[in-house]
């Protein structure tokens, strides 16, 4: 096996990584309207989190870190940008585990003074709770699928897999970023059905993707296709 093949097939495995750890990322305690509450009393649910959500930051970069050397031959613009935009949508994965975790520690607080300040402690959650949804739920899946967008794009280029999957994702990232739009605009609440049905089809192109180079890999061709 040579070592290009052992690296989309490494990529490949940490697509299905980054899928499975993102759901299990979700903590229902935060995004529930009484999280002030719940948080504290789920306080291991809501770490574990925090650790998922970790290993979806390292599978974004290690997918676009394996990736490029693959692919860049093929367009590095494209190329350099998806890797550019990986590193930053794991960098803003980082800072909303920071902001998941002071929202623990205020719910912690809150609980134990609830009669004291609960104005301040509730107006402080609000802010740390927001922040952290605008950076997970928008600008992280904006800056994400912008990146995905132009991964597509060279794949539907180079043919370095099945053109149906390459169209799958074009579709499926611009849904996704248009739920993030939505939901900047408030026109869409986060974690609602509809907002998981926008994201859906993204979700279930990656599985396959992840599987299609676990097991083959890209295309190769003989000529790159100019940049």
């Amino acid at each position: 096996m040579d070592l290009m093949l052992r690296k989309e097939r490494l990529a490949g495995f940490l697509f299905l990584v980054g899928i499975l750890s993102g759901i299990f990322s979700v903590s229902p305690a935060i995004d529930s309207a009484r999280y002030l509450t719940e948080a504290a009393a789920n306080n291991n649910r809501v770490i574990l989190s925090a650790i998922f959500q970790f290993i979806m930051s390292l599978s974004y970069v290690g997918i676009g870190i394996l990736l490029y050397p693959v692919i860049k031959n093929f367009g590095s613009s494209l190329s350099i940008g998806f890797l550019s935009l990986r590193i930053i949508a794991a960098t803003l994965v980082i800072v909303g585990i920071i902001l998941l975790l002071s929202v623990l520690v205020v719910s912690k607080t809150f609980r134990e003074n609830e009669a004291q300040a609960a104005f301040h402690y509730a107006a402080m959650g609000e802010v740390l709770k927001v922040t952290r949804d605008y950076i997970n739920h928008v600008f992280m899946i904006l800056v994400l699928c912008a990146g995905n967008i132009m991964f597509y794009t060279l794949l539907l280029k180079a043919k370095l897999v099945p053109q149906w999957l390459s169209v799958w994702g074009l579709v499926g990232n611009l849904l996704s970023a248009l739920a993030s739009i939505f939901s900047l605009f408030q026109l869409l609440d986060i974690i609602t059905t509809e907002y998981l049905a926008m994201n859906a089809p993204t979700a279930l192109q990656e599985m396959i993707l992840g599987g299609w180079l676990m097991m083959k890999g890209f295309e190769k061709r003989p000529v790159a296709v100019p940049t």
